[in-house]
């Protein structure tokens, strides 16, 4: 499939799913660096402000993909985005008058997990949705998946990468005009997902009760070798990768002494290898080894910790960083491509849940390893650790066989 002019109904998908994306970027740098420069907290209570955001996904995230599977997901993205939006301009109410304490910064980061449990299984659930006719139930073939989530993939970071560049003014504008963006951005996304809305009438939402809905999705899994595999590697990406991006990084850019220009350009250099690694797969494709794909991405990852436990330039580590968003962004689209390609539509939004919450749970828990890890050691010996455990985790993985011999072009002539 090809869009050189990409339908009405995938367009407002995109934008979004961008405009989602797009706060993101801005909450990843404004959130930490709040708390490091404005509030002055150290490693480790900077990693509990960290897991906040992820802690939540533990508990709601589960429940976010089987409300989107009973219900509407356009609908529940909608909401969503106008529940987030209320946290960020609650925060920018409370900073015009003072500085925000630790438990402040707790509780808002605890509401915009709570939020983004929600909106993350709904969100992505729509990726198909945005490439049908309202009236069409046809099922895209799995063909198309991989570019469909390609394009979703390039939305995601092309937003994250305009909200990090608007993050890199924060030392010039304060937080408060960052988080009143985050505002307005977040309510046209509401507008743009309550736009794919499904009419659906009272006898069509499925009876299920909450818990035998939630156990479908486990079931599902189970079935699936490759899935369950991929949900245990992600689980471990979560733990090692982001705990470590989200504590030690950071601490670097401050130990550079360059502010939070400097820190903006490294989440910016991360996303421009994000970005270009989408652009040439939406070049060249995925492949029919997505999982091989997995694999590699994940031993490139080992190297690349390593590297950057030697301790670079401050221009090496933006380079490192751009090597490294490339190889998480073909880690993700290669992954997610899986699910949607495996997950029955039943059961799609329920399936995605607990791959995030695989990632997105184990990521705070990694959070927390890594401020721990970072307070009593120094941060580039939590990184050396993080790149030999990937390289161990790689050799397992490849050894189990499921993800490695898994073939697209199998699955769409099965």
């Amino acid at each position: 499939m090809a869009f050189p002019a990409l339908a009405a109904r995938l367009r407002t998908f995109l934008l979004g799913f961008s405009g989602t994306s797009l706060a993101t970027g801005l909450q990843v740098v404004l959130l930490p660096w709040i708390a490091v420069s404005l509030v002055e907290l150290p490693a480790l209570q900077l990693s509990w402000v960290q897991a906040s955001v992820l802690l939540p996904n533990l508990v709601f995230l589960l429940f976010g993909g089987a409300l989107a599977d009973r219900f509407d997901a356009a609908r529940v993205a909608a909401l969503s985005c106008l529940g987030l939006a209320l946290c960020h301009g609650a925060l920018a109410y409370y900073l015009m008058d003072a500085i925000p304490s630790l438990a402040l910064l707790l509780a808002y980061g605890v509401s915009l997990g709570f939020f983004t449990a929600f909106l993350q299984p709904a969100r992505e659930n729509l990726v198909q949705r945005g490439a049908r006719t309202p009236a069409s139930g046809a099922r895209v073939q799995e063909s198309h998946v991989q570019h469909l989530v390609t394009w979703m993939m390039l939305a995601q970071y092309g937003g994250q990468a305009m909200g990090m560049l608007l993050a890199s003014r924060f030392d010039h504008w304060g937080a408060e005009p960052l988080l009143l963006i985050q505002v307005a951005v977040l309510c046209c996304a509401a507008l743009f997902f309550f736009r794919l809305r499904r009419h659906t009438s009272p006898s069509e939402i499925r009876a299920n009760k909450l818990p035998s809905a939630l156990l479908e999705g486990f079931v599902e899994v189970a079935r699936s070798r490759a899935i369950f595999e991929l949900i245990l590697l992600v689980g471990f990406n979560g733990l090692v990768h982001i705990g470590v991006f989200l504590v030690v990084l950071p601490l670097m850019a401050e130990s550079y002494g360059r502010g939070a220009s400097y820190y903006a350009s490294l989440q910016i250099a991360f996303v421009v290898g994000t970005v270009v690694a989408t652009i040439v797969m939406l070049r060249r494709g995925q492949g029919d080894q997505p999982g091989r794909g997995v694999l590699m991405c994940l031993l490139y990852s080992a190297a690349l910790l390593i590297a950057i436990s030697f301790g670079p330039t401050a221009f090496g580590l933006m380079l490192l960083c751009a090597c490294w968003g490339a190889v998480a962004a073909a880690s993700a689209a290669l992954g997610k491509s899986i699910v949607q390609i495996l997950a029955p539509e039943q059961v799609r939004s329920r399936i995605i849940s607990i791959y995030q919450f695989s990632l997105f749970g184990s990521a705070a828990i990694g959070a927390l390893a890594a401020g721990v890890i970072s307070e009593f050691t120094a941060p580039l010996t939590t990184l050396w650790w993080a790149g030999i455990f990937s390289l161990l985790a790689f050799l397992l993985v490849w050894a189990s066989g499921a993800l490695r011999q898994l073939n697209v072009r199998t699955q769409e002539n099965s």
